[in-house]
């Protein structure tokens, strides 16, 4: 239900325009001891404004209804948006027919205008005063009040705005203990308001063993959580968080292949204090560690955070865990390199085109105990940083029926020192992001971290910044980040691209066009080209051709 204030002061003398602010000031304050309502061309009118807040994503752009009502127009009239206690200095000020920017709010500057209240209004012709607010930050959350009607009588309506903040993607983590439980772990920063928490496994919602909600001076909110799960019941955990509009966060950790806890941190769970202590201590140090280590965020090199600092803020405050969604691509591709495959060590498992820009598994199979994959000749250390973009699919080829979209891949970078065998973590020199044919996305942190709910990319990028120690993916057709790993690189590393076992679609590496970036990798490339992909070689085709008899199981 709609809510209508009506309010007139009459006045037998038009005050001169020196006197005009102050007047249209009383008017609005003085509307409350008035019975008799304002007319346009003599109609009598009332404003209207919704009863509920009006709920709006940080950086989004809001709709704050305001309108006449019966319907009229509107043109005329002065409007005027403000804050409490802001009258003279107005979020929005419409006067003689025109937008009045002298007085206006400083923090307000060309993120206001007047706006639809729906799809088929009219504007002012029809009545409508809404407020449009774009690129809404933190500090715009709170009262906004309607002003309307000119000297001899003006309405006010009040609205709530409120700002929601979409958290980061939940930092999983687990742990085996002794009794064959696995305890799992999940930490997530900067929501607003206060999610809710849900944890599953699939078939059944978890109860959790213990839940912890903190703020910080900005109103965000940081949630961790924690449960005792049976590694046999299910192959995986999720922790579910969301906000009642409607958004939403998951994250997922395999329960398959973790290691024990050392003999000094078996849990002791016959004692509940003990357990609860103990569980509390665990949950801290493994969420300060990871969050050291893999920072598991929406994040990468020439992006801002999601919200404006406030005044007195310093930088460091002003960059939390949570930042936009969209990429700044040509900025990356101002660090673009020309990432060429070492032939000469490629396995025989592989395909490879003359030129080393695209891959694909060989008929030969590769044994199932060792990795299929190879790396680039360019390498990088302290001080690089670097952009590459990798094809997952092949829309660009004139028979799309020749090759097969990528489901299996590995894509990031390794030491020139790793293995072929045994685990293929960031311990043992591998970073990357992979792709399983259950369309799961997959970082190789020890434990893995599972990106259900993220789709998988037709083209990747890949951004590398050594001395921050980040790696970041990016959906480039998408212009969206989709995950960044943070760690601690040490010696010259490489880019790695494992094209799936059995997987007959190609990895194909883009070319990236030169520019005259001032951080200029180790490995410089010698020549760019277009970023736009060129046919291939009828040769180059026929390496990549699937086999009639090549199996299409994936491991």
């Amino acid at each position: 239900m709609d809510f209508s204030l009506r309010y007139l002061v009459r006045k037998t003398v038009r005050p001169r325009n020196n006197l005009r602010t102050n007047t249209a000031m009383w008017l609005c304050v003085l509307a409350a001891f008035s019975t008799t309502l304002p007319t346009v061309s003599g109609e009598i009118f009332t404003l209207s404004a919704p009863d509920e807040h009006i709920s709006v994503r940080l950086r989004g752009t809001a709709f704050i209804p305001c309108w006449l009502t019966p319907s009229m127009d509107a043109e005329g009239l002065e409007v005027r948006w403000y804050r409490p206690k802001t009258f003279d200095n107005p979020v929005l000020l419409y006067r003689d027919k025109q937008i009045q920017k002298a007085s206006q709010l400083a923090q307000y500057m060309g993120r206001t205008s007047l706006g639809l209240r729906e799809a088929k209004s009219e504007g002012l012709k029809g009545g409508d005063v809404t407020l449009k607010l774009v690129n809404v930050t933190l500090t715009d959350e709170g009262e906004y009040v309607c002003c309307v009607g000119r000297d001899q009588g003006y309405e006010i309506a009040v609205v709530f705005l409120k700002v929601t903040v979409l958290g980061s993607p939940p930092l999983m983590s687990a742990v085996r203990t002794e009794d064959g439980s696995v305890n799992v772990s999940c930490v997530s920063q900067g929501w607003k308001p206060r999610p809710a928490l849900l944890w599953s496994n699939g078939s059944q919602t978890l109860q959790p063993g213990g839940q912890l909600y903190s703020s910080d001076a900005h109103g965000l909110v940081s949630v961790q959580s924690w449960i005792l799960s049976s590694s046999s019941s299910a192959p995986w955990v999720s922790c579910f968080l969301g906000l009642p509009e409607g958004d939403e966060r998951e994250g997922r950790v395999d329960l398959h292949n973790l290691p024990a806890l050392p003999d000094n941190q078996i849990i002791n769970y016959s004692d509940p204090l003990q357990a609860a202590v103990i569980i509390l201590a665990l949950l801290l140090l493994i969420a300060a560690s990871i969050i050291g280590v893999l920072l598991y965020r929406r994040r990468g090199s020439g992006k801002k955070s999601n919200y404006l600092p406030e005044e007195g803020m310093n930088n460091e405050e002003a960059h939390p865990l949570l930042s936009t969604d969209m990429v700044d691509i040509e900025t990356m591709r101002q660090d673009g390199v020309d990432v060429t495959l070492d032939t000469n060590a490629a396995p025989p498992y592989l395909k490879v085109t003359p030129n080393g820009k695209a891959v694909r598994d060989n008929i030969d199979p590769c044994p199932p105990e060792e990795h299929l994959y190879i790396l680039g000749t360019c390498g990088f250390t302290s001080g690089c940083r670097a952009y590459w973009e990798v094809k997952l699919c092949n829309n660009n080829y004139e028979d799309n029926n020749a090759l097969e979209v990528k489901e299996s891949w590995w894509v990031g970078v390794a030491r020139s020192s790793v293995k072929r065998r045994g685990p293929a973590t960031p311990s043992t020199g591998f970073w990357f992001l992979s792709s399983e044919k259950e369309k799961v996305l997959r970082l190789n942190t020890s434990p893995n971290i599972l990106l259900p709910a993220i789709p998988r990319p037709q083209t990747l990028g890949v951004y590398l910044d050594y001395d921050k120690g980040e790696l970041s993916f990016i959906n480039v057709d998408d212009k969206k980040y989709i995950v960044t790993m943070a760690t601690v690189f040490t010696g010259e590393v490489f880019p790695l691209f494992n094209p799936g076992r059995g997987d007959t679609g190609p990895m194909r590496i883009l070319n990236i066009p030169k520019t005259d970036a001032v951080n200029v990798p180790v490995a410089k490339p010698e020549a760019y080209k277009s970023i736009t992909e060129t046919p291939l070689e009828q040769s180059e085709m026929e390496t990549l051709l699937p086999d009639n008899n090549h199996s299409n199981v994936k491991t």
